[in-house]
């Protein structure tokens, strides 16, 4: 018999011993645990199994309770003695979660055995290490600038993640963990004065005002002197397990307060005890056990792998604490867990539970939602979708309450507009219906229809994992709750990251270092070797030093830094210094001029050309389009929205598609381009994709055939994996139509391939076919819609500048539950590989193994093999035939390898999500760039990836190794790798986009000086500037301008202002630059004024064609260009006035007398000759 649900949870509450609640299927458990909640006056404590159940734990809490109060307490992300730090946004979790426990904020909270069982921080030390901050209190900022570093948080120039700080002025920007975006914190005089969150793309404020802030740890390892000290006494307790080399290095990082990777693993060093989660809970929490069978199994399993790792750290001669001193045993939980546990809940029915638990039981019978698709061939439907509305229907007629549910309104819209199609009447009302206060249990045990609204099946909004079906006794649905994806497909869900976006800004000398090389436009390749102070009239002025060839120098003011550009070139290598006064650069960038100009003219001339042609134009999406969208396992990102509405838009308009979509492997594309070939399929047409490997061309074979398993469309490949009789089938039922899709490597251009009526090209990319293909490529480009994709990210810059005459779409945005790949830097030996290995394949993953020597890889495998025997372990090589290497690649793909020992010919674009540790031999051999890439070849699915960098034990590495393999090493969070490493990838996207032939071009000026001839070039086609920004010249002599250093500490980010300042030229943007530069660093002094007053000038003479503006002895004199606009009758009434004070020389000088030494003098003068220019509405 079937529990009632309202006496059931009615004799729980009343009940003292430990009860047993059996047959909670799909969200049933949590429908009455939520219920239960609401009558407790305790706290109650769930604990589940895993990390995963956990996070689906608290999202269905809260669709049914609301979030308030709900808070989960996860595990850490690393394994038992790691080398690693557990993930920083995790720690922040558990932080703030520890708080909100102190303080009675918390109604129910959700965790796992492993959480349970690993020891924290004193709960008497947390207290004491939290810093409550009010507006008004008087605390200096230079005690908070102590406390920080204390708290685990680390100082920055420019504050972009959680667990930073950096100071400017009056000011401290901080980065809280568990907080969507940072904080600046202002002082006036020794009195906190106001509290901000600020945003981190631009740094500017946000307007509201917070009154107070809560400073709470980010590490769980406080790093006082006072816990320092005491990590430095307990070393000694170690001095027979590890060399004193080890312990001496140890000491090293405790004295000069050094965080380093793994810390955590010593934090019994840091105190003088530990507790446990136990110990921050109320006394009369009340504990509820989730599958207690489960729960114990994983706590016993764990403490089996803390012993094996603390075993494994011991023979590895690793500083290692003993497992007691970190962590509860497995029977000390279970005895925790016996005498504290009130309720245990279990999805079985009691009589299949091998194990029987004391106390009194309940039965429900419950059934979850999970199957409901299958089976539908049995039951004679068409398809999973219409079998389940037979059944909504057959339980409506039934008289069963039945309930729906949608993530979001949008989603809740489009699910009632399906039902319709498809004649099932439901709502979405907008608001009116709450699951978190609507009487769920009443309704369980009800068959009355108001709810259902006549007929009209509800639809509630919210984040909801499932449903169930509550049985009667008759064995049919009193009740029903369903969610979209269980009537029309699973979606997967995604980790819920606050990562922050960082938006990269182009052209930036921020990250420019002495000694780098830059270009100059009008000297070439130089070296700059900093900033310095030299005097102009009665002040001081910054200018950027750069050396030449032959110790030569050139002193660069700041007016001018717009001319300096950062050279960066795909190879790395560094470049010749060019001599001052040598033609060789003038010749250099004539010649590339020219390039610029024909390409700019080229693509300019193709797009009017597409413009001119009429093609296809298909028609608007339609209910099928809908499903299939509907279909797509994973929630797409914002990029990946906006570019599958571009190539929409294409592929509606009569002008054919040519459409570039760049973006990482993983980030998305190949849905975009399933998309466009459902629409091209569902018009009639017929669709080629065109791949440069076998290898990826059976891939996408997999891939596609996958996703348009429940469509009409018919999917075939064409490479030599196919025999010839294959082959010659697939072309026969491609030239009858009877083949909708056709993936191919170049074969598929071959003058046998003939398709019954072609719609759509799609190429994956496109540099990596020859000249040959390329040619019958623009053919088919001239007659049907061409979307090509590429991995090979291009300059955002570049992008910018050709948009309108070049249909590009980026896709920058990862997928929400990608994670950053965890990077350490180790002494090679077998200890270290064994321990990578073994943790990967036991999670059911592959190990990338990279040696570069081709002359010893087979020697390197056969080492491999000695120290792995029980591991599958393939060997792969560039000098390899092709189709042994392919044949190798694919039996790794399909896990039949555990291990690949290769070269650096990696597959890029391959995408093995199973893939998930690298292991690079030699990496100090390789470049900075070379290794982000090798390193991005794991870490593409959901799953934590692993990098280890090893150097021989004997090695002693040089500075320049050593920096660049640290840089790598802490660059641990996506989109890092921007600034640093990938630019060559951007130098080879450039190449991609605007042809090979452009490399040695954009190498002998460097990528971004190309970058802004190409923006020139299109600027002039265009005739967007009257003047541009190199042909300006300002000079007023009387003017102290600069940046104080007390005002902008950090040279970089002086060095960043100055450049940006100079190359501004719109009059908007210099004022919202000038607003988020006061915002950020406070109120701006008069030389900084200045500068913001002169780039005003600088935007004017561009605006009105007035190349040059010099202030002297109370004149300001305009030279003028030929082709400058004025209107003459204007100039003529002005001069002919009395006491004129303009004079005028024929033909290119104007000039004002009696203008006042001022700024404000000067910019009302130019006001002053707007009316003798075009456009005068222009405000200075």
């Amino acid at each position: 018999m079937n529990s009632s649900p309202q006496k059931a949870v009615r004799q729980l509450i009343r009940e003292s011993r430990c009860t047993n609640w059996y047959g909670l299927r799909g969200t049933s458990k949590t429908m009455l645990l939520s219920e239960v909640i609401r009558q407790l006056s305790s706290m109650m404590v769930i604990i589940t199994e895993s990390y995963e159940k956990a996070e689906q734990l608290q999202e269905d809490l809260e669709w049914f309770l609301g979030e308030e109060g709900i808070r989960l307490f996860p595990q850490w992300d690393t394994l038992p003695y790691d080398n690693f730090s557990p993930h920083g946004e995790l720690v922040g979790k558990r932080l703030s979660t520890l708080e909100a426990l102190l303080f009675g904020e918390v109604r129910c909270l959700i965790t796992t055995p492993q959480a349970l069982m690993q020891k924290l921080m004193p709960r008497e030390e947390f207290i004491q290490a939290r810093r409550l901050l009010e507006v008004g209190d008087l605390i200096s900022m230079e005690s908070l600038l102590r406390t920080l570093p204390e708290l685990g948080y680390v100082k920055v120039d420019r504050v972009e993640e959680t667990g930073e700080f950096s100071t400017h002025g009056e000011m401290i920007d901080l980065f809280l963990a568990e907080i969507e975006k940072p904080l600046r914190l202002g002082w006036r005089r020794d009195r906190l004065y106001t509290i901000q969150h600020f945003q981190i793309d631009n740094q500017l404020t946000d307007a509201a005002e917070l009154e107070s802030v809560n400073i709470l740890p980010v590490k769980e390892v406080l790093y006082s002197e006072k816990h320092r000290q005491l990590a430095r006494q307990q070393l000694t307790k170690y001095r027979d397990q590890v060399a004193e080399s080890l312990r001496q290095n140890m000491r090293k990082r405790l004295q000069d307060a050094e965080f380093f990777p793994g810390m955590e693993s010593l934090i019994p060093l840091f105190y003088e005890g530990l507790d446990t989660l136990l110990d921050y809970l109320p006394k009369d929490a009340y504990i509820v056990l989730d599958e207690a069978s489960k729960t114990a199994e994983r706590a016993r399993h764990f403490y089996d792998e803390v012993f094996m790792e603390y075993e494994m750290s011991v023979q590895q001669c690793n500083l290692t604490v003993p497992p007691d001193t970190m962590y509860l045993d497995h029977r000390q939980f279970e005895a925790d867990m016996e005498r504290r546990v009130r309720l245990r809940c279990f999805q079985q029915r009691k009589n299949e539970d091998n194990e029987s638990f004391v106390g009194p039981s309940t039965l429900f019978n419950t059934i979850e939602n999970r199957g409901l698709r299958q089976g539908f061939e049995k039951a004679g439907a068409l398809s999973a979708v219409g079998h389940v509305i037979n059944l909504l229907q057959e339980w409506r007629s039934q008289g069963a309450p039945i309930f729906l549910n949608a993530k979001t309104q949008t989603a809740a819209d489009h699910f009632r507009q399906l039902l319709g199609d498809l004649g099932i009447e439901a709502m979405a009302p907008n608001g009116e219906l709450n699951s978190k206060t609507f009487p769920w249990l009443q309704w369980m045990e009800s068959n009355n229809e108001q709810v259902n609204h006549r007929g009209t099946l509800p639809i509630f909004v919210g984040s909801l994992s499932g449903g169930f079906r509550w049985i009667d006794d008759s064995g049919k649905p009193s009740f029903a709750l369903l969610t979209e994806e269980e009537i029309f497909g699973e979606k997967n869900r995604q980790r819920r990251l606050n990562r922050a976006q960082i938006q990269a800004v182009g052209n930036s000398l921020e990250d420019l270092n002495e000694g780098d090389h830059v270009v100059h436009l009008d000297y070439g390749i130089g070296r700059y070797m900093g900033l310095t102070k030299i005097p102009v009239g009665t002040s001081d002025s910054d200018f950027m030093v750069l050396e030449y060839a032959r110790n030569e120098k050139v002193y660069v003011p700041v007016q001018k830094f717009h001319l300096v550009q950062k050279y960066v070139n795909a190879d790395g290598q560094s470049p010749k210094l060019n001599k001052l006064g040598d033609k060789s650069w003038t010749k250099t960038r004539s010649k590339v001029a020219k390039a610029v100009e024909d390409i700019a003219e080229e693509l300019t001339e193709i797009y009017a050309a597409r413009k001119a042609r009429k093609g296809f134009s298909f028609p608007k999406d339609d209910s099928e389009m809908q499903e299939f969208e509907w279909s797509f396992p994973y929630e797409e990102t914002p990029d990946q929205n906006a570019v599958i509405g571009h190539v929409k838009s294409d592929m509606e308009s009569e002008m054919p598609m040519d459409r570039l979509i760049c973006g990482d492997v993983g980030f998305g594309k190949t849905e975009v381009a399933m998309r466009a070939a459902f629409k091209a399929v569902s018009a009639g047409k017929q669709v080629a994709i065109l791949v440069p490997t076998t290898i990826l061309a059976q891939q996408h074979h997999v891939s596609f055939s996958k996703r348009f398993e429940s469509s009409v469309a018919k999917v075939e490949v064409i490479s030599r994996f196919r025999s010839l009789g294959e082959q010659k089938e697939v072309l026969r039922g491609l030239r009858d139509g009877k083949v909708d899709i056709l993936i191919g490597t170049h074969r598929l251009l071959s003058k046998d391939v003939e398709f019954k009526d072609l719609g759509l090209l799609v190429v994956d990319e496109e540099q990596r076919f020859g000249v040959k293909h390329k040619e019958r490529i623009k053919q088919f480009r001239a007659e049907v819609d061409v979307l090509t994709m590429s991995a090979t990210p291009i300059p955002r810059t570049l992008h910018m500048s050709l948009t309108g005459i070049r249909d590009l779409s980026i896709i920058n945005t990862a997928p929400a539950d990608r994670m950053a790949v965890r990077t350490r830097l180790l002494k090679s030996n077998d200890y270290i590989i064994q321990d990578a290995v073994s943790r990967e394949i036991r999670r059911g993953g592959q190990v990338y193994v990279v040696h570069n020597r081709v002359e010893s890889i087979f020697q390197y495998g056969n080492y491999l093999k000695d120290i792995l025997p029980n591991v599958r372990i393939g060997v792969g090589h560039g000098q390899m035939g092709e189709s042994q290497l392919e044949r190798l690649m694919l039996d790794f793909m399909d896990g039949q390898y555990d291990v690949l020992v290769a070269t650096t010919i990696i597959e890029s674009g391959l995408d093995i999500p199973k893939a998930n540790t690298i292991i690079i031999n030699n990496a100090d051999q390789f470049g900075l760039s070379q290794l982000y890439q090798l390193r991005g070849r794991v870490g593409r699915s959901n799953v934590q990836a692993y990098a280890y960098l090893l150097v021989p034990q004997e090695k002693i590495l040089s500075n320049v190794a050593q920096e660049r393999l640290k840089v790598l090493q802490e660059l641990n969070d996506l989109g890092a790798g921007f600034k640093v490493a990938s630019r060559d990838l951007e130098l080879r996207g450039a190449g991609n986009l605007l042809g090979s032939e452009q490399s040695g071009n954009i190498a002998s000026v460097g990528l971004e000086l190309y970058t802004q001839m190409i923006d020139r070039a299109v600027r002039r086609i265009e005739q967007a500037a009257l003047v541009s920004l190199e042909e300006m010249k300002v000079q007023i002599s009387f003017l102290e301008e600069k940046i104080p250093e007390n005002y902008i500490k950090s040279t970089s980010q002086r060095l960043a202002f100055y450049k940006h300042l100079s190359s501004i030229q719109e009059i908007d943007q210099l004022w919202q630059l000038r607003a988020g530069i006061e915002n950020r660093f406070g109120i701006i002094p008069e030389s900084v004024v200045n500068l913001f007053k002169e780039a005003q000038v600088r935007c004017w003479g561009q605006r009105f064609g007035v190349p040059a503006i010099e202030y002297k002895q109370k004149k300001l004199r305009l030279q003028l260009l030929p082709t400058t606009r004025m209107k003459h009758d204007a100039l003529i009434e002005w001069l002919s006035e009395p006491n004129s004070p303009l004079r005028f020389h024929p033909e290119t000088t104007l000039e004002l007398l009696q203008v006042p030494q001022s700024m404000d003098g000067i910019l009302a003068s130019l006001k002053q000759f707007q009316r003798i220019f075009p456009e005068a509405e222009t405000h200075v």
